[in-house]
């Protein structure tokens, strides 16, 4: 994957959380929170998260970043996403599916100016 793939793709994150803010809390964005797959580096994703931020609402937003394993997708039973080594849904104990190697980034929390 190029960095312009990855660029794209923190794009739609960053439009994602401020629509987040937006819609759901009605108050500015104050800290993006990102599970990370894969060997991308902390560097390499604030890098990206810094210029998909230019010139948007979630420009100078914190970034808070958590590395993970394998994420796994259960399609049998709930669509249950979860970490694990053997890709064993904790639900239904079937196997589950891979996300793909390009899914290197996901939003897992936006946080809010309360103050506002």
């Amino acid at each position: 994957m190029t960095k312009g793939d990855r660029l794209e793709r923190m794009r739609a994150i960053v439009a994602q959380a401020i629509a987040e803010a937006e819609y759901s809390r009605h108050a500015p964005l104050s800290e993006v929170h990102l599970v990370v797959y894969g060997d991308i580096n902390d560097e390499q994703v604030r890098a990206l998260f810094a210029e998909a931020c230019q010139g948007t609402a979630a420009e100078g937003v914190r970034l808070v970043t958590k590395h993970a394993g394998s994420r796994y997708i259960c399609w049998s039973c709930c669509g249950l996403r979860f970490e694990s080594s053997d890709g064993m849904c904790p639900n239904c104990g079937e196997l589950s599916l891979e996300v793909p190697e390009e899914i290197v980034f996901g939003l897992r929390q936006v946080k809010v100016d309360e103050a506002t």
